[in-house]
């Protein structure tokens, strides 16, 4: 469809996964940064930020026991806020501060601050007890329109996959999920 914007672009367009970092994770609720990882030896080598030092453990218990980074900026993309709109929820204590790359993950001024994926999740329950316009007589709570519903958020970092379709409106809406998909094979397995 050609509009004056270009060729073959709409007004809404679908989101694709926001990538987590490569080489940064959470481990036991500290930011580690992988150094080096050896496949062979199933040894991989880490920095601690919270305990500045280095750290060795086994490939396989890492994997296992990670949790994924996400950089303020991602964590933005996810929710579709304003870097001012996130610091005012910080503020306002509700939604929990992010993890700074330095001693204590305390946050300093260019350093990194990072999300873990349990942090993302608390940032969703944060943001659907936030109530949006005029109070309600029956004292329920209105959420607004851009907080992702708990399946959009596991396809947008990357968890699941959604298949959307576009109305005649111009709205995506979801249509099939990766784990629907999966529950009807299994139940066909053991029929």
């Amino acid at each position: 469809m050609d509009n004056e914007i270009g060729k073959g672009q709409s007004k809404k367009e679908w989101q694709h996964s926001i990538e987590a970092s490569k080489t940064i994770f959470f481990l036991n609720k500290n930011l580690v940064r992988v150094v080096h990882s050896n496949r062979a030896s199933n040894i991989v080598y880490l920095y601690n930020y919270a305990q500045d030092k280095d750290q060795s453990m086994l490939l396989s218990d890492f994997r296992k026991h990670r949790k994924r980074a996400f950089t303020i900026g991602n964590t933005i993309k996810i929710f579709r806020k304003s870097r001012i709109q996130f610091e005012r929820l910080i503020k306002a204590q509700l939604i929990p501060p992010p993890t700074g790359a330095t001693l204590n993950g305390e946050r300093k001024w260019q350093k990194m601050s990072y999300y873990s994926e349990d942090d993302l999740f608390n940032i969703r329950e944060g943001m659907c007890n936030i109530h949006v316009g005029r109070p309600r007589k029956d004292g329920q709570i209105t959420i607004g329109k851009n907080v992702p519903t708990e399946k959009d958020l596991r396809s947008l970092i990357g968890d699941a996959i959604m298949l959307y379709t576009q109305t005649k409106d111009g709205e995506f809406i979801p249509v099939w999920a990766e784990e629907t998909w999966w529950l009807c094979q299994i139940k066909l397995m053991y029929r």
